[in-house]
């Protein structure tokens, strides 16, 4: 185990066996989800506590003993205990947020199904996660007594929908997290979905890797080679988070040929600046993880002080293209309720009869002829 791990568990889990500790379940079941359990590992700040005394909820907490020990919490201001400990600023909404801010429930036509382009499709698994990010795009899902997806209701009208669309060839499974599902109950949806002829992918959303690495048994893994081609897409924020016990995961992962995409979050004050991007992005990179999306942060309700200007998303990646080589850059995606934009630092800087001005990598204006007419 990391040596941070061994000594937070030494400190606030001393009873816990060695099989415990690295059972997914018994860590889901050991998750600390009051306000009363954190402050016995954590002295929660001023502005923490009148979260947790709010009348309101907008997501619920919850997190894994082993992901609160990578938080390294007895530092008021580590950068991933913002990510996952609620805060006052969560109940001060602005004019611009919204609870849907993808419109994905406009978008949904069965209850587990979101399709917003035409060759692909959302299936929402489940409504739950080992641990609640507080800036998450589906928080309207959390702060409501909802009923569960049902497998047998939501999970048939969603596979009908699939089938009954030939245009769909990519199937992206979500929730809430999909790899929370036991293994058979998996195995289940993904057979239901590899037997629809025109689904040529399989996509899995997940922070599981991350947050609960002992998910990430051999038996799973074996599972899920049988479904190739299988990608999985990793959400994954900082680079404090690739400890061993993940790198242990991901490894299993890679190793059984499941092609791997990082998605990142971009937020204020956790991972806004080039060397914390860079930082994570090669670190993916030598764990055979494509780094391919660094997200602006949704406008959903709450989440306003996660946020940061286009302009610094844009910087990172300019940056990036000076200080490292170009598998290491993400695409950097704002997401509008009219479907994702991927921007980029403006390198075409002016056309002309004769051709263009670039901009290149070190930020030199060079000129490039288009090809005489007539030439391919």
């Amino acid at each position: 185990m990391s040596d941070n791990i061994v000594s937070f568990r030494k400190r606030f889990f001393p009873d816990a066996t060695n099989d415990q500790w690295h059972s997914w379940k018994w860590q889901l079941q050991n998750r600390l989800d009051t306000p009363t359990k954190l402050a016995r590992i954590i002295e929660l700040t001023d502005t923490e506590l009148s979260a947790f005394d709010s009348s309101q909820q907008r997501i619920p907490f919850a997190v894994t003993p082993y992901y609160l020990g990578v938080v390294a919490a007895d530092n008021q201001n580590n950068a991933l205990r913002k990510s996952v400990v609620p805060v006052a600023d969560e109940f001060r909404f602005h004019a611009d947020e919204s609870g849907d801010p993808l419109t994905e429930e406009a978008h949904s036509p069965v209850p587990a199904i979101v399709h917003r382009y035409p060759d692909r499709v959302l299936f929402l698994a489940t409504r739950q996660c080992a641990v609640y990010c507080r800036y998450c795009t589906r928080a309207r899902i959390f702060s409501q007594p909802l009923p569960a997806i049902s497998r047998t209701t939501h999970w048939k009208e969603g596979l009908d929908y699939i089938s009954q669309n030939k245009q769909i060839r990519e199937v992206i499974i979500s929730g809430g997290d999909p790899l929370l599902l036991e293994d058979e109950t998996l195995k289940s949806l993904l057979q239901e979905i590899r037997q629809i002829p025109h689904v040529q992918i399989i996509r899995l959303g997940t922070k599981i890797p991350i947050v609960l690495p002992q998910r990430i048994t051999a038996e799973l893994v074996n599972m899920l080679r049988s479904f190739h081609p299988l990608i999985l897409s990793l959400h994954v924020i900082h680079p404090d988070e690739l400890t061993r016990e993940a790198v242990e995961a991901i490894t299993l992962l890679a190793d059984v040929g499941i092609v791997i995409g990082s998605q990142t979050v971009l937020l204020r004050d956790i991972n806004d600046n080039t060397s914390v991007i860079q930082k994570l992005m090669e670190g993916l990179l030598k764990l055979r993880v494509r780094p391919y999306a660094l997200f602006q942060c949704d406008p959903v309700l709450g989440a306003g002080h996660f946020r940061t200007k286009l302009e610094t998303g844009i910087k990172i990646i300019e940056e990036l293209r000076l200080r490292t080589s170009g598998y290491a850059i993400p695409h950097f995606i704002v997401d509008p309720p009219g479907g994702k934009v991927t921007l980029a630092p403006n390198t075409l800087v002016s056309k002309d009869r004769s051709g263009y001005k670039l901009k290149n990598w070190k930020g030199t204006h060079i000129e490039y002829a288009d090809p005489v007419s007539g030439e391919s």
